[in-house]
């Protein structure tokens, strides 16, 4: 039984959770408590792996006085649901304590059964965090037995093991180390990586990162076609210097580097000239005033002469190989490949490896390698603050065939908890702008290839249609920038609800029908909230019957976090605000609407119904408004009646609809 918590519309989620899908398999449970930092969904996991003898809190209290969990042979129902409690503490990010105890869990439950019921992924993170807690003798000892991982995760727990820079002093071995830096380098071919003399030029780097190097590679030749390599930065710090001086070692010698002072400001005049200093092919480009990396890019593209364009982000080291195996893959593929991208080691300042639930090794989007050819046709980077690479190169390949993909690693980028990119994605949570911008960009990838299947002819992207923004994006990735105009900040209605299929309401499908008559010029918002407990890493896609209304400004999609006022809310699927109760909200709201249907008043698996009254709390610390309460316009005369019925203690009126209400 859940007590432990003194918020009762808590308990009454913890109940939902533990009686509902949790019971079934705490996997999904610990992964949706995960993506929205739920304590309701710590509460059932607690619950269930020590059938309610623990809360949460006193089961981090037991685990760290005694050194591991109460019981931990358990039933293997209970050792899920423990390892869901462990995979929580850890991921949410919240106490070195929790995560302490995480891994002293991890280290209960792997003797025996070597969490085998858990996949490879699972495995590597409860291993991540025996080194994140600082148990490295523990994983050291753990490790030569750990079957079924990904060669590049175990290889890289052993390299940060063995690392003297690091944190895992009691196993550092500094001789090992260095060959198994390079091992994934020199095992195909490539030159060594290693870390120069701290005092061999200029002042001393401040980390091992900046000391990288490999000193075995040849020296550069020319002779081919001129590569362009823009390099955007703001105010940047030694690392723009290590990856300059990376660019300019390259093997690959037909190049001119544009480094962009994004309006850097004053103080940064000489990191920028001691970048400038390194190589003469360097130049810096200020922009006269500060818009991102995207528009950075343009303007370096556009100063720029080079026939092959490629980028590297000013924190980052490149192999000396890494454009010059680009430029052989894009050559060999043929004139009507578009671009080549390479694979990237991501590491800290420290050389360690470790980000929790990745792998080290992946593609790095900063590496595409372009021809300046396709872009009259494909349009350059859409001039927003973020997302800008990844939404390109799916652009690029929808449009003008697959991307070559360069299988060595040639680049080691840098991990910064603060870094632009690398705070919108933890261990199963992705940020919520990220989620809609990449929604919002597939519906409009999927109506170019439309158009391109029923022109039977290239399409062709201006960068005039990209100005315009074509697609939804969050607010906040145009501040200050002039596709601002672009992008509301006001709306009469949005609807909050689940708008994906197969698992989308009939509150979804209701609004598919009525979005057609909406005016373009005062679009609807879709606030897309899919909260099922799955074990999906991403979330799925929006039902395509949205895909219209988004291109064509019937609809506009945001995310809790948008700045952006709605002056009528309706929340068609009220379960979707149980789970919200943990996360931040910046929509501001005047009133709100939520539509109620019979499986909202009904018991569901669990044996409760929604918690309205909860919902109403939400609504009214979110906004300091209580919410109307009305019948959903799908339902027939039963349904309504049924609804009524079940609520006799609220007011539930018929949900105004039409051209009046913001629909229609």
């Amino acid at each position: 039984m859940i007590s432990q918590s003194t918020d009762p519309s808590q308990a009454w989620l913890a109940w939902q959770l533990r009686h509902g899908a949790g019971a079934v398999d705490p996997v999904p449970l610990f992964h949706q408590t995960l993506r929205t930092r739920s304590a309701a969904g710590l509460d059932a996991l607690a619950d269930l792996a020590t059938q309610g003898r623990h809360s949460p809190g006193t089961l981090l209290e037991e685990v760290l006085a005694t050194g591991g969990p109460p019981d931990a042979a358990l039933h293997p129902a209970r050792r899920r649901a423990l390892a869901g409690v462990a995979f929580a503490w850890a991921g949410m990010l919240r106490t070195e304590r929790e995560l302490l105890a995480s891994a002293l869990v991890f280290e209960a439950l792997w003797p025996g059964d070597g969490l085998t019921w858990l996949g490879p992924q699972l495995r590597l993170t409860g291993l991540q965090t025996l080194f994140l807690a600082g148990r490295h003798e523990q994983l050291a000892a753990l490790l030569p037995g750990v079957e079924g991982l990904h060669p590049d995760a175990e290889h890289y727990l052993r390299v940060d093991l063995a690392n003297p820079h690091g944190p895992a002093t009691s196993t550092a071995d500094a001789g090992r180390w260095e060959d198994l830096l390079a091992q994934r380098f020199t095992e195909r071919g490539l030159a060594a990586p290693a870390l120069r003399d701290a005092t061999a030029d200029g002042p001393a780097p401040r980390s091992p990162f900046d000391r990288l190097g490999a000193p075995g590679a040849r020296p550069g030749t020319a002779g081919g076609e001129l590569v362009t390599v823009i390099m955007p930065c703001w105010r940047p710090d030694e690392g723009l210097v290590t990856a300059v001086r990376s660019i300019s070692e390259q093997t690959y010698a037909d190049l001119e580097i544009v480094v962009v002072d994004d309006c850097s400001g004053p103080g940064y005049e000489e990191i920028f000239a001691r970048a400038a200093a390194l190589d003469e092919r360097v130049r810096v480009l200020p922009m006269a005033r500060n818009g991102g990396s995207y528009l950075g890019r343009a303007a370096a593209i556009e100063a720029s002469r080079g026939s092959l364009i490629t980028f590297q982000d000013a924190d980052d080291w490149s192999h000396p190989s890494r454009i010059e195996l680009q430029v052989a893959a894009l050559q060999e593929a043929g004139p009507q490949t578009p671009m080549t991208r390479s694979r990237a080691v991501r590491a800290k300042d420290d050389l360690t490896h470790q980000w929790l639930g990745y792998r080290a090794v992946r593609e790095n989007a900063s590496s595409l390698l372009l021809r300046r050819s396709i872009l009259p046709r494909t349009g350059g980077f859409a001039p927003i603050r973020k997302g800008a690479d990844s939404e390109f190169a799916e652009r690029v390949a929808r449009l003008h065939g697959a991307i070559v993909d360069v299988g060595e690693p040639l680049a080691v980028t840098r991990l910064r908890a603060g870094s632009l990119s690398r705070g919108d994605f933890t261990f199963s949570w992705t940020a919520p702008e990220r989620r809609a911008f990449r929604s919002s960009f597939m519906v409009w990838h999927r109506r170019l290839a439309r158009r391109r299947r029923e022109e039977e002819a290239p399409v062709l992207v201006q960068d005039a249609e990209l100005a315009a923004l074509p697609f939804p994006v969050p607010a906040a990735w145009v501040r200050d920038l002039p596709t601002a105009e672009h992008v509301p900040t006001r709306l009469g209605t949005a609807y909050l609800g689940s708008f994906s299929r197969p698992h989308g309401s009939r509150g979804g499908a209701w609004l598919r029908q009525e979005l057609r008559g909406v005016s373009p010029g005062e679009p609807v918002g879709l606030w897309h909230q899919d909260l099922r407990a799955t074990t999906e890493m991403r979330r799925p896609e929006l039902d395509r019957g949205f895909d219209d209304p988004l291109l064509d400004r019937q609809a506009w999609l945001l995310s809790r976090l948008d700045r952006v006022t709605v002056d009528r809310l309706v929340v068609l699927d009220p379960s979707v605000l149980a789970l919200m109760r943990d996360q931040e909200v910046r929509v501001d709201v005047g009133t709100v609407e939520v539509w109620l249907a019979p499986e909202d008043v009904s018991p569901g698996s669990s044996g409760l119904p929604e918690d309205l009254l909860g919902a109403s709390d939400l609504v009214a610390s979110w906004w300091s408004v209580r919410p109307r309460w009305a019948s959903a316009p799908w339902l027939d005369e039963a349904e309504r009646t049924l609804v009524r019925g079940a609520l006799p203690g609220l007011d539930v009126v018929p949900a105004l609809t039409g051209q009046g209400a913001g629909v229609g």
